[in-house]
């Protein structure tokens, strides 16, 4: 008896706060054969909740949103771990959020003018673990670089973060527990546990996973 050998559709979720561009973009994709939307979402807080519930393998988030933007929304999905990539798409072709995604760790940003079989190879793209930037938003990062300067990818200011600090934060961002920062470290795990309390206090943070998040939004602890 033959085995079916055809690969499994790329498990798609649009996250848009505009039901005509959520329409839109489904019914262009559903014509992917190696595509499948299995969520919409109007802001980034719902793409958050749904993301691991669906199995998502790409999010096609907007990047303005009410509740929670997309740079923010991508912060906290790649936080969490998981395969899920996100591919960033706007009408702004601004660098503060091309700079906002790139260290928020999207795997893509595109124009919302991008023709909808690019945008279908995009999602392809990022789904086998590379990277798409759009035309116009890619020279203008190639060209920093030949420049010699990186992305604005945040700071630490006005945080006041010690070097202990900032190297317990290096380590939540890979995600290893107190117990592994510890050994990594040399220090006593009731130290780490002190480091980790105090990233969240000068953070404003709930917990290890907001720490994480705002570390990726502001790019620091990398």
């Amino acid at each position: 008896m033959s085995q079916n050998t055809q690969p499994s559709p790329i498990r798609v979720a649009i996250v848009d706060d505009d039901a005509i561009v959520r329409e839109t973009l489904s019914a262009i994709l559903s014509h992917e054969r190696d595509i499948e939307i299995v969520a919409t979402a109007t802001n980034g807080a719902e793409a958050v909740d749904l993301v691991h519930e669906r199995m998502v393998d790409v999010v096609l988030m907007d990047v303005q949103m009410p509740v929670l933007d997309g740079v923010k929304a991508t912060s906290r999905i790649l936080a969490a771990g998981g395969n899920t990539r996100v591919l960033l798409l706007t009408t702004f072709d601004d660098d503060t959020f091309l700079d906002g995604g790139i260290a928020a760790g999207a795997s893509g940003f595109l124009l919302k003018t991008t023709p909808a079989g690019e945008i279908a190879a995009a999602i392809r793209t990022v789904h086998a673990g590379g990277k798409v930037l759009s035309p116009g938003p890619t020279s203008r990062v190639l060209e920093r670089y030949v420049r010699g300067q990186r992305p604005r990818t945040g700071s630490d200011s006005g945080l006041d973060l010690s070097a202990r600090e900032l190297e317990v934060l290096r380590l939540l961002r890979k995600g290893y527990s107190n117990r592994k920062i510890a050994r990594e470290m040399n220090v006593a795990e009731t130290t780490v546990k002190t480091h980790v309390s105090s990233l969240m206090r000068k953070m404003g943070a709930g917990s290890r996973l907001e720490v994480v998040a705002e570390a990726s939004e502001r790019g620091i602890g990398v």
